[in-house]
C-alpha cells in the first residue's frame, strides 16, 4: 500500500513543463503505439495467493513484472494486444519437521486490450488511460523439495487486467508513463502427483491470484 500510496503521489507533482506542451498533440487521432511497461508486482497473500502450497511466507510477497502493450488508436478509442510476464521465487522451511522448499514461479498472459484516452483533467496537459483486458494466462511452477526433489507443475487458465495511468508526452514519437495495474489470475485442477515428505506443506488444487503492480512505461508512437 505504501509503494500505491508514493505512486499517486507522484501522478499530482510530475514537471508542471508539461502545461506547456501543444494541445493538439495529446490526444492520438490515429496513432499506433508501443508499450514496454516495468513494474513490481504485489501478489495477494489472503485466499490462494500464487503459491501452490498453503504454506505462504507471512510477509507480503512482490516479484518482477514486464511487459509490451501494442494499441491501435483512433481518436478516444484504442485496442490491440498485452503481454505480461511475472516472475518471483519462494522459500519456505520447517524446523520441526527438518524440511525446505524452494519455488520459482512464473506467470505468463497474453489478451486483447482496449484503450480509453482522454486529458488529464488534473494533469493539463497529459494524457490518462484507461485499459482494459481479459485473456489467456499460464502459470509455471518449478520448484524443489528438500533441496533433491525437483517437481513442475505447468497451467493454463485465464487472465483479467485494469491499468489506469498518466503519460507524459516529451517528443512526438515518445512519451513516459506512470500507472497502476491490476491483474486477477485463475488456474483450476492443480492435481499433478507430487510426492510431499512433509505433512506441513499442502499442496493446492486451485489458485486464485490477485496483484497490484505500480508500473513505469516507455512509449513509442509511429
Amino acid at each position: 500500500m505504501r509503494t500505491i500510496a508514493i505512486l499517486l503521489c507522484l501522478l499530482f507533482c510530475l514537471p508542471t513543463r508539461a502545461k506547456k506542451m501543444d494541445e493538439n498533440n495529446q490526444i492520438p487521432q490515429k496513432d499506433i503505439s508501443i508499450r514496454f511497461n516495468f513494474g513490481i508486482a504485489s501478489a495477494n497473500q489472503e485466499g490462494t495467493g500464487e503459491s501452490l502450497w498453503y504454506s505462504n511466507p507471512k510477509k507480503s510477497s512482490r516479484g518482477f513484472q514486464y511487459g509490451i502493450d501494442f494499441l491501435r488508436h483512433h481518436k478516444y478509442i484504442g485496442y490491440g494486444l498485452a503481454f505480461k510476464h511475472y516472475m518471483h521465487g519462494l522459500s519456505f522451511s520447517e524446523s520441526v519437521q527438518n524440511s525446505s522448499l524452494h519455488e520459482n514461479i512464473q506467470i505468463f498472459y497474453l489478451a486483447p486490450q482496449f484503450s480509453s484516452v482522454h486529458e488529464a483533467q488534473l494533469l493539463k496537459g497529459m494524457i490518462s488511460y484507461l485499459d482494459l483486458g481479459i485473456g489467456y494466462a499460464h502459470y509455471l511452477n518449478k520448484g524443489t523439495i528438500n533441496k533433491d526433489q525437483k517437481y513442475s507443475v505447468p497451467k493454463s487458465g485465464l487472465g483479467m487486467n485494469s491499468n489506469i495511468g498518466v503519460e507524459y508526452k516529451f517528443h512526438t514519437h515518445l512519451g513516459v508513463k506512470i500507472s497502476i495495474s491490476v491483474e486477477y489470475y485463475i488456474f483450476k485442477h492443480l492435481d499433478e502427483k507430487i510426492e510431499i515428505p512433509s505433512k506441513m506443506f499442502e499442496k493446492r488444487s486451485k489458485l486464485g491470484i490477485f496483484m497490484t503492480s505500480p508500473q513505469l512505461s516507455l512509449i513509442y508512437h509511429l
